[in-house]
């Protein structure tokens, strides 16, 4: 049974070192499979994982939780808010060792992370953008319950703020490498 908690400030580098470091890293950016995805260095990910990611104070507009197995951490969940329209969230989720891979971790997190942003933040659309190429990872949202979407530049302008659909449309891998599911209502 796995549980998720919000990271506090103190775990912003261990969380880096899962995302970056890790032999999972290769699984989902970097040399050689997803060059269109460098792996950050510890400034970039500070850029792109603000302290308010780590801060209670900054949860209305994204966490960094952390998934535990009993008393193992095994990786981390991610939603953001601030750049999306209302009750909508995009997630993200990495994993800090392969041997944790493949056990059914991902779904199930995702599933209490919904739960949770359902029930804190009356959140009711949920935005998950893996690498096309990433099709275990694409298997897992879809058990957790996220479908593809049919249109993803449409779906694309229903959930991100039009301010921020240059900056974060494309998603990590470019508009044409990037698998877009979504989950709940349309708007």
């Amino acid at each position: 049974m796995i549980e998720i908690r919000h990271a506090n400030i103190a775990e912003k580098e261990k969380t880096y070192k899962w995302l970056c470091l890790s032999d999972t890293t290769q699984m989902h950016m970097g040399e050689p499979h997803y060059p269109e995805s460098p792996i950050p260095d510890w400034s970039q990910f500070q850029d792109d994982f603000e302290d308010f990611y780590y801060l209670e104070s900054g949860r209305q507009e994204g966490s960094v939780m952390i998934i535990q197995n009993g008393e193992d951490e095994i990786g981390c969940l991610c939603y953001a808010c601030f750049h999306l329209k209302p009750d909508a969230a995009e997630l993200d989720i990495w994993l800090n060792e392969k041997k944790y891979c493949g056990n059914g971790y991902g779904p199930q997190a995702l599933k209490l992370l919904i739960k949770y942003l359902t029930e804190t933040q009356k959140t009711k659309r949920f935005l998950i953008r893996p690498s096309e190429k990433n099709i275990r990872a694409i298997t897992a949202y879809e058990k957790a319950g996220f479908s593809r979407s049919v249109d993803k530049e449409k779906t694309i302008k229903e959930y991100l703020e039009n301010e921020y659909v240059d900056d974060y449309g494309e998603g990590d891998y470019g508009f044409e490498n990037t698998a877009v599911l979504i989950m709940g209502e349309l708007v």
